[in-house]
């Protein structure tokens, strides 16, 4: 029995050193714990655990602050709203244009009279439809108290860089009634602007982007020829004798007003904004316009206009002028029985002294070239604190007024106004 336990104790200390040698000494000199993909593995159980997930790990939900937005909405130049495939765009713009107007006319009191006054309250609504092929634009004005439709139309795109406008809209003659009272260097236009009938009607025309100022701009159409202002016409029951009253700017009767433009743009030029807020090199546009009248109606009234204006801007410098004539209908003959009735023009000059203050001037005349037709004459100085550009301004303006033979003196007025939009 002894012989039989020495013999197992010494088989066992001849098979230990054997597994010591088969097990490693430190876990930095094996690899303790790595599976290879042909190794089988047990677990503590005896049933095979599931294999390892090799999906990565779910990512935190993004926060409102890293939401990046859709593109739908927002502000650019105005807010918008667009479809998600794009074919459908609405941006709105507004503005307010308020005045402090005082004047003062040659009488015995020599007083000055003057109000507060809401010229301008405008909501613009342009976008495009089923496309970009298809463009609208409305704009209202709620200012003096009496709201109103300014602009009402549609541009459909013909091809080659051609469009077909229908609605009301300004009529495409004079560069400074083109541009928007909320562009312009002085707070009031020149006594041109009304001498010569500039203005707003209902008509079609043919163009080609002329209101963005390209390399060459072209226009062409026909208006009703009576404006945008509404008239009160009253109709008579023959049966009864009452009256009813009827309020259209359509008119009685149709009598054209056929208004063409050509013009030509330096490029960079922001043809229809007065004022060289961008700065820069030189920049220049010029352009021509004919407004001619047909007496449809047969009365022996009609006239013929042309004009031609400029505009130049270069580091901080603009400048802008227009020249114009107008004719009266003197017999049946509504081509051949034009006579000269009014010439006139303005030249405007304006300086940016600092990134936000701007000084201009202006000198301006119409000459009645038939009896009884006065001349005018103006001369106007201002200045303009631009906040945020056109958009955020207060301007100021001094205009003295001369008619016949009367003292620039005589006629004075102050203009005090803030233009504020988005």
């Amino acid at each position: 029995m002894k012989h039989a336990r020495a013999f197992a104790c010494a088989l066992a200390l001849a098979w230990l050193p054997s597994v010591a040698v088969a097990q490693p000494a430190d876990e930095d000199e094996a690899d303790e714990g790595t599976i290879h993909e042909d190794d089988e593995v047990i677990g503590p159980d005896g049933v095979e655990p599931p294999p390892p997930d090799d999906a990565p790990p779910p990512s935190d939900p993004p926060s409102a602050d890293k939401a990046k937005p859709t593109g739908n909405t927002g502000y650019d130049k105005g807010f918008f709203i667009k479809s998600d495939d794009g074919k459908f765009s609405l941006k709105m713009t507004g503005r307010v244009h308020s005045f402090l107007a005082l004047t003062r006319a040659k009488t015995p009191a020599a007083d000055w009279t003057g109000a507060f006054e809401i010229r301008q309250a405008r909501l613009v609504l342009d976008g495009h439809l089923h496309g970009k092929n298809l463009k609208y634009r409305v704009q209202t004005d709620f200012g003096r108290g009496n709201p109103s439709l300014r602009d009402f139309l549609a541009d459909a795109h013909l091809g080659a860089g051609v469009w077909v406008r229908a609605g009301q809209w300004k009529r495409p003659f004079s560069r400074q009634f083109m541009a928007s009272s909320g562009r312009l260097e002085i707070p009031e236009r020149a006594i041109t602007d009304r001498a010569f009938g500039t203005g707003r009607d209902i008509g079609v025309a043919l163009h080609n982007g002329y209101e963005d100022s390209p390399a060459i701009e072209w226009t062409f159409g026909v208006w009703n020829g009576t404006g945008e202002a509404a008239t009160t016409r009253v109709t008579t029951d023959p049966m009864t004798g009452t009256g009813t009253a009827t309020t259209s700017n359509v008119p009685r009767e149709f009598k054209p007003a056929f208004v063409g433009r050509i013009g030509i743009n330096s490029p960079g030029i922001k043809g229809y904004s007065e004022a060289d807020l961008e700065g820069g090199p030189l920049r220049w546009a010029a352009a021509a316009s004919f407004w001619g009248e047909a007496d449809f109606d047969r009365n022996d009234q009609s006239n013929d206009r042309v004009e031609l204006d400029f505009i130049v801007k270069a580091q901080g410098f603009s400048g802008s002028g227009a020249f114009y004539a107008m004719t009266q209908q003197a017999g049946t003959h509504v081509l051949s029985d034009q006579e000269l009735a009014y010439i006139g023009f303005h030249a405007q000059v304006g300086y940016m002294l600092t990134p936000s203050w701007q000084g201009a001037g202006r000198f301006a005349m119409v000459d009645g070239r038939q009896d009884g037709l006065l001349d005018t004459k103006e001369i106007a100085v201002g200045g303009t604190y631009y906040g945020w550009g056109h958009d955020a301004k207060i301007a100021a303006d001094v205009r003295l007024l001369k008619t016949g033979e009367a003292k620039f003196t005589d006629a004075v007025s102050f203009t005090l106004a803030a233009n504020v939009g988005f």
